[in-house]
């Protein structure tokens, strides 16, 4: 299993499709706080009128809406080069679109480069068609197959698991079981990172709050912050037990993704979750279990439904509501210490070894 891991370099790919997605994450995320510091709100009617922190907050939430498309493209083209770009960014299109979130985009990068590849050994045309091949072929071909099977069968498997997680929720929620519901729903909204889990949480909270419900949204807002405040301050400690795990590009990326963090925005943490996604998806799922236990022990209501420390004057028992995010966020800072390793090679600081997106060869005839 090791050497087909290897020899699919598939650890490459997704180094330099987080290289090229880090500057996307950093300045949309970053636009999005500005935004909210200043109180600015998603504009949903833009004929009504709207201000400037309105604008920002609705371009970098709409720039980190497209996470998706960025890693299916990015990691279609380091495995296809060119002809993976057109099928990387439809599927990945597909993935925002259906709420699949960013670990489809994933996948369809995956898929979708790798299935280029084998079609161009398969496909043989005259010499005079040669030209449309990696035009036109390979990415219909590619796109068709690998999204049909999307919306066929992953698709499927996803609502069935989905509405699965929902009916769970809803059973718990009638019984006495308080912890195990918040250990659940601490869980369920955070161990993949605003994907379709998250948003299957996010609804069943958002229906409770509306019934005047609050703790379980207060979870909600407390776990989707515990990835970035677990990762600074499991950064802090590697450097107080001495332990090498970060490395020079992740101590970077952690800069944006502490401020992200503080306004709920979990993708400023992509570039470090990517590159070792098992060992900090465990990291994640420990840290939100103790707070989502720790939300409901001491009944943190929230009467607002997002916003992360902005949400604080809607919060009842906020110390002890920041409390259980600090206890859930150093849970997984000290259990990273004992899962995580440092990248073997740096492929994203490596200028050898990452791919440059060469667009010369494209002629535009007038």
């Amino acid at each position: 299993m090791g050497s087909l891991v290897e020899s699919l370099q598939i650890r490459k790919h997704i180094m330099t499709g987080i290289s090229y997605m880090i500057p996307y994450v950093c300045a949309a995320g970053m636009l999005m706080v500005i935004g909210n510091i200043f109180g600015g709100q998603t504009i949903t009617d833009y004929r009504a009128g709207f201000s400037i922190p309105d604008a920002l907050t609705t371009l970098g939430g709409d720039g980190l809406g497209l996470l998706p498309v960025f890693i299916s493209t990015f990691i279609a083209y380091s495995i296809a080069d060119r002809p993976g770009i057109a099928p990387g960014f439809l599927l990945g299109l597909l993935c925002k679109a259906n709420g699949f979130g960013f670990l489809g985009g994933l996948l369809t990068g995956y898929l979708g480069g790798f299935l280029v590849n084998y079609l161009k050994k398969k496909i043989k045309v005259p010499s005079f068609m040669e030209g449309i091949v990696p035009q036109l072929i390979l990415p219909l071909l590619t796109t068709i197959i690998v999204g049909l099977f999307m919306e066929y069968v992953l698709g499927i498997a996803i609502l069935a698991l989905t509405d699965g997680i929902y009916n769970l929720l809803t059973s718990l929620q009638d019984g006495n079981s308080i912890l195990i519901l918040g250990l659940a729903v601490g869980i369920l909204g955070a161990i993949d990172y605003g994907g379709p889990i998250n948003k299957v949480t996010f609804v069943f909270a958002l229906q409770l709050m509306t019934q005047g419900i609050g703790e379980m949204i207060a979870i909600i807002i407390s776990v989707s912050m515990i990835a970035p405040f677990g990762l600074t301050i499991g950064f802090f400690l590697s450097k107080l037990f001495r332990r090498n795990i970060f490395a020079r590009q992740e101590i970077e990326a952690l800069k944006s993704a502490f401020l992200m963090g503080c306004c709920q925005i979990t993708e400023g943490s992509y570039p470090i979750i990517l590159n070792d996604l098992v060992r900090i998806t465990i990291c994640t799922a420990a840290g939100s279990a103790v707070c989502g236990m720790m939300v409901m022990y001491f009944q943190c209501a929230s009467t607002v439904p997002a916003g992360g420390f902005f949400a604080l004057p809607g919060i009842s028992n906020p110390a002890l509501w920041l409390l259980s995010l600090l206890s859930g966020s150093a849970v997984f800072a000290l259990l990273l210490q004992f899962l995580k390793r440092k990248p073997t090679e740096d492929a994203i600081e490596d200028e050898e070894n990452e791919k440059e997106l060469d667009l010369s060869s494209i002629k535009i005839s007038g």
